[in-house]
């Protein structure tokens, strides 16, 4: 469950903007819609972003975070709080960057960064406790808490333009994995192999009952059959 989406500098969003995801899904379903290049993408990609690094198009780079039309010293950030069975987080990455110079002229790189929070409650989506401020381990705790890897999640929770039919086209075995862990039918396959298992069972005990009626029957055939006649 998404509660707040906070970005800067990201896509064609050079300034700052704020969606409240939670104000949207209280009334059900709910659409983003606009004309081509109004940014819809660009919030998919920056929910992805947030949780993963990565934006959410296979082919697509994570270059293309960072906005074009920022000014050069804008940093560009996406701040993710969401909910899932493992608790509320809050989640604010930065991509790589190049700033001008403090001093003197040119550029300086800027590391790209994580910083991941556990939160109490929904009415205090800025404060919590900091669980990690590196890339890995922040990342690590995101997919633990979430349950899916990015492919995963991509191909089954947001489902970009085309990702979905690799999905269809994925191994039977490969999308039983993936199906498994998003709708959490590991109950219904215990039972099927219980299921299957009773059946074996089953079946192992209606032979042996056959080969025991063959016997029986074998041997009351042969006690009714008549005596060889003595020699005359």
């Amino acid at each position: 469950q998404l509660h707040r989406l906070r970005l800067a500098a990201v896509g064609p969003f050079a300034g700052e903007h704020e969606i409240d995801f939670a104000a949207l899904s209280a009334g059900g379903l709910f659409l983003l819609e606009g004309p081509t290049g109004a940014g819809k993408s660009t919030i998919v990609d920056a929910i992805v972003y947030a949780l993963y690094g990565h934006v959410a198009g296979s082919t697509s780079s994570k270059e293309r975070i960072r906005s074009g039309f920022a000014a050069p010293g804008t940093e560009s950030y996406v701040d993710l709080v969401f909910e899932t069975g493992a608790g509320l987080f809050r989640v604010r990455r930065t991509p790589e960057w190049l700033r001008p110079k403090r001093r003197g002229e040119g550029l300086t790189k800027v590391q790209a960064s994580a910083r991941l929070w556990r939160l109490s409650s929904p009415d205090d989506l800025d404060g919590g406790e900091l669980l990690s401020s590196r890339l890995d381990e922040g990342g690590a705790e995101i997919e633990a808490a979430v349950g899916l890897d990015r492919a995963q999640f991509v191909q089954t929770i947001v489902l970009p333009q085309g990702e979905f039919a690799a999905f269809l086209k994925a191994k039977p075995e490969e999308r039983r994995q993936v199906l498994q862990r998003v709708f959490g039918t590991e109950s219904y396959e215990r039972v099927q192999e219980r299921l299957a298992e009773m059946r074996r069972e089953a079946e192992q005990r209606v032979r042996e009952a056959r080969q025991e009626v063959a016997v029986a029957v074998t041997a009351l055939r042969t006690a009714l059959d008549p005596l060889e006649p003595e020699d005359a």
